[in-house]
């Protein structure tokens, strides 16, 4: 029925009160001109409007059926949206387990046959519950028994997080948010750096138990929690780490394996800032034997949103840069040629002058085992195929020849080493000939390979084929590989050791008895050139060409070695040079020239004698702070350590002061260079002139930081004891910190009898030593990493 506008004004019944009736609503009409205009002016406008509504409409829909499936599905992954909603309509948590208290959880465990393990702290978090509450995350381990174990037999095998609940319980109540499964990694990926390098064990697809559960602490990466499940595995005489790297994700409470490991060394992966920039990388030392092998993770996005971070290897594989000397580098790297890639690498560096991020971080892990070869090169191994081995895998291929070549028992030491190898040295070889074909020493290396595991007519071969040989070249590494056969080598009398490398202590004679004296039958009589004077100097050490032999730990000759024989061994050639280092009151050096003519063996004792220039400070007594030092040229390469003040260094590693104040301290109140009553803080001991003296940065140890040589003059403080007592006269004291202030020296107590002068290489091997003056004769200390203690 149509109703009329007037029939919209309703009839309200009488009550006695004056009613005003309510004035009809009268609709206005768009006149039809209008219209026409209106849909001129916006053509198509219903139309688009109409679209639009229809799109919004239908994803409104759809992410409301999003919504409602995951409330269905799991309640628990919109819990995010408690945070924006009122306290009075959050959503609600189903499927969980009740809150149970510590007590609880672990006899649960213990029904169950299993054990809790020790709780990891993951610190504050909002709540799981309703994304407000502050509250904290627990990680838990839990333990089982392996079977057939007698010892260590608690392996982990799930991790659980757990949530504190908020609210006034008198015993506090936990949430269990997730747990996980733990497997360990199988033995054949454990073994995998080992099975790289020849090792014949290809090992089995068992799993290896997780032991033991670490937070990483320190400077790691600010995202989230980093933890380390790790195992140890004895094998031989050897430990294997292994283990996996975890990442906890607090805003997602998402616990992630981010990586397995293992190290046959027996070192846990660090975290260590390598290419600047404030983000440390986890580095993780796979060495085996000689072979340096280093992996360097990097932190990378990824796009998974319970865990968006991952941990990606940095790879030698593909250049950073466009640039084939660049490329050049790599390839020798990847071979083992750490050294010479890293000089490639570096030289073409100076040439572009601009780096990428990226080829320095490729640089960087090139150094990394640079510095590893580097340092095993120059160390003296008591074998000389390991000295030999050591020197190829650095690709000095120079100086492993001179090793090589410097008697027979070299040789056949050697011999042996190229016979063992597994493709590792032919591989160096291979690389270095790829890049250099002509190179002359590198070509005796991979005949003399050939001829050890061929034979030597398969070596003749290889050598004709190689482009621009000489007759002569050919000849020479013909002779090389004669020496690999016991029998060409028989003759000892034509021995020729190393360079004689000799230290002692002189001092002056009047005159000789020549009837004593042994010297070589074809040399002249002993007698004096003009204006030369007699020195005899008492042998502290020397190197017989495979080691260092010491006074201190017998030199081992017998009385009766034929001077010929004598003569070699010490690596003497006719009138060898002598350096004699005089110390002069006010610490200045005065050096003279001399050349040995003779030797001798006097009660166990070596004894050499000199004719060189005088010294006039040695005659007078008391001129001298140290007995004079005699060296041959290629026995001692001073070394000049970074000094600085010892206020900067206190600044600079704070930590290092704090840790040896106290052993300072103690060591200077023994020989009365502190009064007993001060305080082990450097705010007591820079007063007294502490600051101002001078610590020298000096790599003794072999440890990749150096190590701290402090020598304390009682002249240089203001407050010492010898003021106070000036007839007694208190010498200075040399004390030695490593890194870490653990101390290494004292002249106060271990090392009371002696006086530091200086640090040297010693000879071929570039060991660093410390050079010390004993009450009788000199000592050359180094660092024995198996006692931990220098001798």
């Amino acid at each position: 029925m149509t109703m009329n506008p007037r029939d919209r004004a309703l009839k309200h019944p009488k009550t006695g009160k004056s009613f005003k009736p309510v004035p009809p609503v009268v609709p206005q009409v768009v006149p039809p001109s209008k219209q026409k205009r209106l849909r001129r002016a916006l053509p198509g406008m219903s139309s688009w409007s109409a679209l639009v509504i229809i799109v919004l409409a239908a994803g409104g829909l759809a992410s409301a059926g999003w919504l409602g499936g995951q409330l269905i599905v799991d309640p628990q992954t919109l819990l995010w949206v408690n945070r924006f909603l009122p306290d009075w309509i959050p959503i609600p948590v189903t499927g969980l387990k009740p809150p149970q208290t510590m007590e609880a959880i672990q006899k649960e465990l213990t029904q169950a046959g299993r054990m809790l393990g020790e709780p990891i702290q993951l610190g504050k978090n909002i709540s799981f519950l309703d994304h407000k509450t502050t509250v904290s995350d627990v990680l838990l381990p839990v333990l089982a028994r392996r079977s057939n174990c007698q010892s260590n037999c608690e392996q982990i095998v799930q991790l659980r997080v757990y949530q504190t609940i908020p609210g006034t319980q008198r015993e506090q109540t936990f949430q269990l948010l997730e747990q996980q499964a733990i497997v360990g990694p199988d033995e054949t990926f454990v073994l995998t750096p080992l099975i790289n390098t020849g090792d014949e064990n290809q090992g089995s697809t068992r799993s290896l138990p997780l032991m033991t559960l670490n937070r990483f602490e320190g400077k790691v990466p600010t995202q989230g929690i980093w933890l380390n499940l790790s195992g140890r595995w004895l094998r031989g005489d050897s430990t294997i780490a292994y283990g996996q790297v975890l990442h906890y994700n607090p805003s997602r409470f998402h616990l992630h394996q981010m990586l397995e490991w293992s190290s046959p060394v027996g070192q846990e992966p660090v975290w260590q800032e390598m290419f600047g920039g404030g983000s440390p990388e986890l580095v993780l030392d796979q060495t085996v034997g000689m072979e340096p092998q280093f992996q360097i993770y990097q932190v990378k996005p990824r796009n998974f949103l319970p865990s968006p971070l991952q941990l990606e290897s940095l790879s030698l594989l593909e250049p950073a840069i466009d640039d084939h000397a660049y490329e050049q580098g790599l390839v020798l790297a990847r071979s083992g040629l750490w050294s010479t890639g890293l000089q490639w690498l570096e030289s073409v560096r100076s040439k572009r002058g601009r780096w990428s991020d990226a080829a320095q971080a490729q640089q960087k892990l090139i150094q990394l085992h640079a510095q590893a070869t580097q340092t095993q090169a120059n160390k003296s191994w008591a074998s000389p195929g390991q000295q030999v081995l050591a020197n190829l895998v650095d690709g000095r291929w120079r100086r492993a020849l001179t090793v090589f070549t410097a008697n027979a028992e070299n040789s056949l030491e050697t011999a042996a080493v190229l016979k063992a190898d597994s493709g590792r040295l032919q591989n160096r070889v291979d690389a270095t000939l790829r890049v250099s074909p002509a190179q002359a020493e590198a070509r005796s290396w991979g005949a003399l390979l050939i001829a050890a595991q061929q034979g030597s007519n398969a070596a003749i071969a290889w050598l004709k084929k190689q482009p621009k040989m000489t007759s002569q070249e050919r000849s020479r590494i013909t002779a090389l590989i004669q020496r690999l056969e016991p029998s060409a080598v028989e003759d000892t009398a034509a021995i020729t050791f190393s360079p004689g490398q000799i230290v002692g202590v002189a001092e002056t004679l009047t005159k000789i008895n020549a009837a004593t004296w042994l010297k070589p039958k074809q040399a002249e009589a002993l007698k004096l050139g003009e204006q030369q004077v007699w020195y005899r100097v008492q042998v502290a050490g020397f190197q017989d060409g495979k080691r260092w032999r010491l006074a201190d730990a017998g030199l081992e000759l017998p009385a009766n070695t034929p001077v010929d024989r004598l003569w070699k061994l010490l690596g003497l050639a006719a009138d060898p040079p002598l350096s004699i280092v005089v110390w002069l009151p006010d610490g200045e050096q005065q050096v003279v020239s001399a050349s040995i003519k003779a030797v001798r063996v006097n009660d166990g004792k070596l004894e050499l004698l000199a004719a060189g220039d005088p010294a006039p400070a040695i005659a007078k007594a008391g001129n001298t702070t140290h007995q004079p030092l005699a060296f041959t040229d290629s026995a001692l390469q001073w070394q000049t350590p970074e000094t600085m003040p010892l206020a900067d260094l206190v600044q600079q590693q704070p930590e290092w002061a704090v840790n040896i104040m106290p052993i300072l301290v103690r060591e200077l109140k023994r020989t009365g260079l502190l009064a007993s009553g001060t305080a082990s803080t450097w705010d007591a001991l820079e007063p007294l002139g502490f600051g101002t003296l001078p610590v020298q940065l000096a790599t003794l140890t072999g440890g990749k930081l150096p190590d701290i040589i402090l020598t304390v003059e009682p002249e240089a403080l203001t407050d010492s004891t010898e003021r106070k007592a000036p007839k007694q006269r208190v010498r200075p004291r040399t004390l030695i910190f490593s890194a870490t202030g653990k101390l290494l020296y004292s002249e106060s107590s271990s090392e009371a009898d002696l006086t530091y002068l200086a640090i040297a290489s010693l000879g071929s091997s570039g060991d660093s030593a410390i050079v010390a003056s004993g009450t009788s004769n000199y000592s050359l200390l180094r660092w024995s990493a198996k006692r931990q203690r220098f001798e």
